[in-house]
């Protein structure tokens, strides 16, 4: 059905834009997260963000998107 397609399609850019922010910009992970990748290489970076990100909820990905996206969103 479409809508799921539409749904399904919308989720995937918000994980993939999510990651490849964190990937490119690690200091914007939290800070115990950051931690982790810290000066490791850029396979290790990818499994610790890889990590945050399947642990988090779908509403907290989406607030998360929008945080850092919108720039009209609170930063907190």
């Amino acid at each position: 059905h479409y809508k799921i397609n539409r749904m399904t399609s919308k989720a995937r850019r918000v994980i993939k834009s999510l990651f490849d922010l964190f990937m490119s910009e690690p200091n914007c992970l939290p800070t115990q997260w950051y931690l982790k990748v810290k000066d490791q290489s850029q396979d290790v970076k990818a499994l610790v963000i890889a990590d945050y990100i399947a642990g988090i909820t779908d509403r907290y990905a989406l607030d998360e998107y929008e945080r850092l996206f919108d720039v009209h969103a609170r930063t907190s």
